[in-house]
């Protein structure tokens, strides 16, 4: 009888055990759909609930951002701007500032994906805003940064939109995008540009321009 107790509670804790190593952490998620557009970006930067992200997170996620992005350098007036905020100096950087400087740069974590035990998406974005004066811009990006033992191997702008003028001119970026349950990214680009020509007349510019590539497991 001593000798089946025994077996029933050694095996009632080796269930428990197992059922404990087979859970994931709090944040991280498996590979579900995920739609944003310019009002979702809004909701999720609305969060106050998401993680800031710190200077040295940022240099690891922004690592293979290729520099033709739209976004390139927004991770360099991060951590200028991280740099002075720790150093007690950011209101007088405030006052001090001019055209074409960025007025503030937050970083913040959505949230963890897993693809496999050796491969995992980190979904990120930055809130950005330069000085208030020609040439001024704006906006809001998530990217997804694709990890493979720890390494970074991949950085991509998922969803955003950004805000660029210089009177007359200005330049417009908004995107409809969808990461789908089989790692596959749509990315509908809209945009749209306009001021005067040489004659003072004003013009318009439209394009959509549509992509779509996957990210391996």
């Amino acid at each position: 009888m001593k000798k089946v107790v025994f077996l029933l509670l050694f095996g009632f804790l080796v269930s428990c055990n197992s059922n404990k190593t087979e859970q994931s952490s709090p944040t991280e998620q498996t590979l579900t759909e995920i739609k944003l557009d310019s009002l979702g970006i809004e909701n999720f930067f609305a969060d106050s609930t998401l993680k800031n992200i710190s200077a040295s997170e940022i240099k690891d996620l922004t690592q293979n951002l290729p520099d033709t992005s739209l976004f390139a350098g927004l991770d360099d007036g991060f951590l200028r701007l991280d740099s002075i905020k720790k150093a007690g100096e950011y209101e007088n950087y405030l006052s001090k500032l001019d055209i074409g400087m960025y007025k503030d740069i937050r970083g913040v974590h959505f949230k963890d994906i897993k693809l496999s035990n050796s491969a995992s998406l980190k979904l990120w974005g930055f809130d950005y805003s330069s000085y208030e004066a020609c040439p001024y811009s704006n906006g809001k990006v998530v990217f997804i940064s694709k990890f493979v033992n720890g390494k970074n191997v991949e950085c991509v702008p998922f969803s955003y939109y950004h805000n660029w003028a210089d009177a007359p001119f200005y330049e417009n970026f908004k995107t409809n995008s969808v990461f789908d349950e089989n790692a596959k990214m749509s990315v509908v680009e809209y945009q749209v540009s306009g001021g005067l020509d040489e004659k003072d007349k004003e013009y318009t510019n439209k394009a959509t321009v549509k992509r779509e590539f996957k990210m391996g497991i």
